[in-house]
């Protein structure tokens, strides 16, 4: 049997005019609107005209694209280099959710490689239905189409391997803000009502910050604040910047924490590094600090491959 690993991320535009198409595909995805064909696409198609010059000008502040198809590729020539290390010989390819390379091309172009099986890595470190969800239910159907195995990692935000490497870089955020630090761990929200028919994913994300919290100073105060609100429906709370805005009544330095993203991309550079900084800024803060997230650092290839082995490969699961 020939094996692969697949890493996938929600993805993001090559160019401006990607930014409506990539929106629509959003939007489209009954995961995220979970409403009618018939009424979802004409919406999708609405919203994503309405937003495309508001996202794309964000995107070209950031260099005209999305930096995810660098960091996916550094993430596979990572997830290669420790293969190697560990004498193992499998492809390993990447693709976007909602924009190319996709899922069903990189399955094909997997199987005319002569794979069989496919190990799925969803780069999202807490499982949610609006996400790793719809990845799975796309997943199912390329490898009926293309006569593949696969099995996929659900989840990985709570394992020690990447508890570790988030602890590491949590410390050496707070060492940069200095004295009297509070924490503000961020991860993008989702829209309530799923969570309100079953979705965990608010706790999930919590679980990982009270195991996070062995990193902090005693003492040290900290909260969980959802970001990146699309709409006027009620998302998962406390939203970011009311949490914000309860901090900024003191200057002492915030630290902030993202738990939802593998590599930098819209939600680190804008949402947060111009955002968020901006609101503290204003208030007088004295410090403002967003720690660094995996990129292209080999030891997240390392911590991801421990996992997957550990909970996977290893199990023949």
């Amino acid at each position: 049997m020939t094996e692969a690993i697949l890493l996938i991320n929600m993805g993001g535009p090559a160019r401006r005019n990607d930014v409506e198409p990539y929106l629509r595909e959003i939007f489209s995805d009954p995961a995220i609107i979970d409403l009618p064909a018939i009424i979802r696409k004409p919406l999708a198609s609405l919203i994503a005209m309405k937003r495309k010059e508001e996202v794309a000008d964000r995107y070209e502040a950031l260099g005209g694209y999305s930096p995810l198809f660098h960091w996916s590729e550094a993430l596979r020539q990572n997830i290669i280099h420790e293969l190697a290390i560990r004498s193992e010989q499998m492809e390993v390819a990447w693709a976007f959710r909602y924009m190319s390379p996709s899922i069903d091309d990189a399955m094909k172009a997997l199987a005319q490689k002569g794979v069989t099986k496919v190990h799925i890595l969803p780069l999202f470190p807490h499982y949610t239905h609006t996400m790793t969800g719809s990845v799975m239910k796309v997943v199912e159907q390329s490898a009926k189409t293309h006569g593949l195995e696969f099995q996929y990692l659900e989840d990985w935000g709570q394992e020690e391997h990447v508890l570790e490497l988030w602890g590491h870089y949590l410390k050496t955020a707070i060492a940069e803000a200095g004295q009297n630090v509070r924490v503000m761990f961020v991860a993008h929200g989702i829209p309530q009502v799923y969570v309100n028919r079953g979705d965990d994913y608010p706790d999930r994300v919590r679980a990982s910050a009270d195991k996070l919290a062995k990193y902090l100073p005693d003492g040290t105060k900290w909260v969980v604040a959802f970001q990146s609100k699309v709409g006027p429906v009620e998302w998962t709370k406390p939203y970011m910047e009311d949490a914000l805005a309860e901090w900024t009544t003191t200057d002492d330095p915030i630290v902030m924490m993202p738990l939802s993203f593998v590599a930098d991309c819209l939600e680190t550079l804008y949402d947060l590094d111009d955002v968020a900084k901006k609101q503290v800024g204003l208030s007088g803060v004295t410090k403002y600090v967003r720690a660094r997230v995996f990129n292209d650092d080999p030891r997240f290839a390392t911590a991801l491959l421990n996992v997957w082995q550990e909970k996977c490969y290893a199990a023949s699961c």
